[in-house]
């Protein structure tokens, strides 16, 4: 039986060539892939728990840099990176429309997210980083075939459901440890006084005083995992318990919906043209000076709550609303910092664009590649070289700022030679079941095989 003619003629899906791609989006996806790594490195370089909560607040270059990375990096660079993340799927579909219609990439890009499971997995097994984010963009991906035909604003109202969702859910489960925390501090007062405390009250004492102990263990605690973390077994060990429980506990549906959420946006953005640096400058100083500006505003008042009791655990500073408050606007604060880098990064590139963007033009198309290069060095330098909490907050930043640097050189000198990166290669091979030639052409084979005049 023939196929329709609509479906008959219909040309297989491909890659995107090197000359088509956007050059803002791959400067965003540059800048996202570096600045996920000042937060990350926090837990490469620091044993547990000792990840920013025991610095002093006081004005030394650690607490400088653990305040910097918080309030800037931590939540925005990750949001970036995801909202990127659902521009592909738009990209995607815009070859699947249109006159010259290809073929649906449904299974493409259902190949695509289990290509990336299998990532997050050898991300885990072979390079120790147990905090990747590939598994987790994998399953959320999935979810976006549900809405690769919806509008903009339906994206949008989809992405702020969730958002709102997981802002309730997480005011919610603050007000667990509100009332353990208000429980124990009653039981203190009434040990204080000479009273016998309720069983409700020495309960939550006892959570309180293990809770303070994790977060704060004392000098040479942590011999124990140092070893574990600086021989093969046990760095083995400790990153698959920790990739069990980060992705495949309870609590990993949170990330995957906080994922799914930004992805939506960014499906919005792309089909709105803001990610490919087509809207107005009007727009883009819009998500500029009120993403940036609510982002940053939100962000400083929690912290300079947290400030109160010098950024401690401090069970008898508990305020319920406050901390209901604070836990509920992280993700749109998150999101509104996200919305004002993209902002700041697309009106940079337009007003001084110059040789400062080719690292991170060259950074964005090799990002699978970078991410893979930075689990990679980290495994070796504090694992490898034993060098696992050798480093300050400072020293950290001043590492990952090293391994950006030497990323990027990297993918400039690959790119001279190759179309891509070699995980970006295999990522595509795996999902479009097509092994293309990698390496650039060079002038006279082109030359050869191209028509007489």
């Amino acid at each position: 039986m023939n196929q329709p003619e609509h479906v008959a003629t219909r040309k297989p899906l491909t890659p995107t060539s090197a000359d088509k791609r956007n050059d803002v989006l791959d400067i965003l996806r540059g800048i996202a892939v570096c600045g996920i790594l000042p937060v990350n490195i926090f837990v490469m370089g620091l044993a547990s728990n000792t990840q920013g909560r025991t610095f002093p607040a006081v004005w030394n270059a650690d607490w400088v840099a653990w305040l910097v990375q918080k309030l800037l990096f931590e939540g925005p660079m990750r949001g970036l990176f995801t909202v990127l993340f659902g521009a592909g799927m738009v990209l995607m579909l815009r070859k699947a429309e249109g006159p010259d219609a290809q073929v649906t990439p449904v299974d493409v890009w259902t190949r695509r997210c289990l290509v990336l499971l299998l990532f997050g997995v050898v991300q885990f097994m072979l390079l120790m980083w147990p905090g990747e984010i590939l598994w987790t963009y994998g399953v959320a991906g999935l979810g976006l075939l549900a809405f690769r035909t919806a509008s903009a604003r339906t994206l949008w109202i989809w992405a702020l459901l969730i958002i709102a969702c997981l802002s309730l859910h997480r005011a919610w489960d603050t007000g667990t440890y509100v009332t353990s925390s208000m429980t124990a501090a009653a039981g203190e007062r009434a040990v204080s006084e000479g009273r016998k405390p309720t069983p409700e009250q020495k309960e939550a004492m006892k959570t309180a005083t293990a809770t303070i102990a994790a977060n704060y263990p004392a000098p040479g605690s942590n011999k124990e995992e140092l070893a574990q973390r600086t021989s093969w077994p046990g760095v083995l060990s400790w990153s698959a318990a920790g990739w069990s429980d980060r992705h495949l506990g309870v609590y990993s549906w949170i990330g995957v919906a906080e994922s799914l959420a930004f992805m939506l946006v960014g499906m919005a953005l792309m089909r709105s043209g803001i990610l490919t640096g087509e809207a107005s400058a009007v727009t883009y100083w819009r998500l500029f000076l009120i993403g940036a500006g609510l982002g940053l505003a939100l962000r400083g008042i929690d912290f300079a709550w947290q400030a109160r009791s010098g950024f401690e655990l401090d069970i008898h500073k508990v305020v319920p609303l406050m901390s209901w408050l604070r836990s509920g606007w992280y993700q749109p604060a998150r999101l509104a910092l996200t919305l004002g880098y993209i902002g700041a990064i697309v009106l940079l590139v337009r007003s001084a664009p110059g040789v400062w963007t080719e690292p991170f033009r060259a950074l964005g198309r090799m990002a699978l590649t970078t991410y893979t290069l930075q689990s990679i060095l980290t495994s070796l330098l504090f694992y490898a070289f034993g060098y696992l909490d050798a480093f300050g907050a400072a020293g950290l930043m001043a590492v990952s700022l090293a391994i950006c640097v030497i990323t990027a050189v990297f993918c400039m000198v690959w790119l001279r030679g190759f179309r891509m990166g070699p995980a970006e290669w295999l990522l595509r091979a795996l999902a479009y079941s097509s092994f293309a030639p990698w390496r650039r052409e060079k002038a006279a084979d082109a030359i050869g095989r191209s028509p007489p005049l």
